[in-house]
């Protein structure tokens, strides 16, 4: 038996804190010793993907990831119809081979990469070398991201305006660039994404449709506890 709890011995997780909210219920648990967490956490990531939050009404389901893609959509907006995004020099420049209908598509978008920040030179024959890549965008793969860019204007060319196939871009940078369902946040890293919604003032959903946020109020709650 003893064999039998090592092996399957539950791994630490997070720990909630059931502090009852009544003195009085633990006067009467024998030695009890109550568990000091942050007391003014409201909020709780499930699965690395969810994020719930008590608010003043009920509580808020969020996706991580459509939220923080609608907060990065929003910020490269607004920086990129004001200057280029800041770079930054990649250590060692990253190499893509081309088609010609690529080569060509990238030379015609040229002023549309370089308000991205992307600093590309020529490598030989249909090859071109990424010199300088977004600082915002630092998560993403700069070779892999400047191809998928470029298939992408080639797949929308016939059916967009110039204005529309540079804010698909956007759209696919921020969703490179975002928080990734799966991915375990820090109680800062909560914070922080939840105080940035406020910012923003169509934070209800991502750039692609999709709902950053479902409420439940406490209303609702009782009444599919029935106690109403």
């Amino acid at each position: 038996m003893e064999e039998f709890f090592k092996r399957h011995r539950p791994s630490a997780q997070r720990q909630l804190d059931f502090t009852p909210r009544d003195p009085s219920i633990t006067a009467r648990i024998p030695n009890y010793e109550p568990r000091v967490t942050n007391p003014e956490r409201r909020y709780l990531q499930i699965h690395d993907t969810f994020i719930v939050a008590e608010n003043n009404d009920g509580f808020v389901i969020i996706d991580q990831h459509a939220l923080h893609e609608r907060i990065m959509y929003e910020h490269l907006k607004r920086r990129v119809h004001g200057s280029p995004l800041e770079s930054q020099k990649l250590l060692v420049p990253e190499s893509l081979s081309l088609t010609k209908q690529q080569s060509d598509t990238l030379e015609n978008n040229s002023q549309l990469f370089e308000k991205l920040g992307i600093e590309l030179v020529p490598f030989g024959p249909k090859t071109v070398a990424i010199q300088s890549f977004p600082v915002l965008l630092a998560k993403a793969q700069p070779a892999e991201f400047l191809r998928d860019a470029i298939d992408m204007l080639i797949e929308k060319a016939s059916a967009l305006d110039t204005e529309s196939l540079f804010d698909e871009v956007l759209h696919m940078a921020a969703c490179k660039a975002a928080i990734k369902a799966g991915q375990k946040l820090s109680d800062s890293e909560i914070e922080q994404l939840i105080a940035d919604k406020q910012t923003i003032e169509q934070s209800s959903h991502c750039p692609h449709g999709r709902p950053t946020v479902i409420k439940f109020t406490v209303a609702e709650l009782e009444k599919q506890f029935k106690r109403t």
